[in-house]
């Protein structure tokens, strides 16, 4: 028996009304597991890996090495700026920066001609290749990555912890 025009308009009314449910329960599912992932995500650790050390190390060695061109190719003296107590690496010439995370130890060795008269800590470059030269240690748990600064060359190299 033929639907009638009357009958396909309600048909056609259920389905969209069975749609519109369809609709609000996946909108609704979706809202649950948003609020969900917001509770979970700030108490998944968020510690640094051995890998991510790594990076880190190699990031700092790029900011030396950076500073190291420029003070060849401009002639005159660039210094890296290393904070100790704020865990930070910057640049002397640019705006590039490493800010390392509170779970990372950053030690510096050094001499006193890389201190400056408020006690702040960088490596100077001279523009010959010359450094104060210093070691730069990142280390998290038993993991120690070393970056050294040769003071006569000015070389910069990583040393990758020995995992024994």
């Amino acid at each position: 028996m033929p639907l009638t025009s009357r009958a396909r308009c309600t048909d056609a009314r259920a389905r969209a009304r069975q749609a519109g449910v369809v609709l609000l329960d996946v909108v609704i599912a979706m809202a649950v597991i948003a609020l969900l992932l917001l509770l979970v995500l700030p108490s998944l650790p968020h510690e640094t890996t051995p890998s991510r050390l790594g990076a880190y190390a190699a990031e700092v060695a790029a900011v030396l090495k950076n500073d190291r061109s420029s003070a060849a190719r401009s002639g005159r003296e660039v210094g890296t700026r290393i904070d100790v107590a704020g865990k930070r690496v910057a640049s002397g010439a640019t705006e590039q920066a490493v800010n390392l995370p509170r779970d990372v130890t950053l030690d510096l060795i050094a001499s006193d001609t890389c201190r400056n008269a408020r006690g702040e800590y960088a490596i100077v470059f001279a523009a010959d290749g010359r450094s104060c030269g210093a070691v730069i240690r990142l280390a998290k748990g038993g993991l120690d990555w070393r970056i050294r600064v040769n003071w006569l060359t000015g070389f910069i190299d990583v040393v990758a912890p020995n995992r024994g």
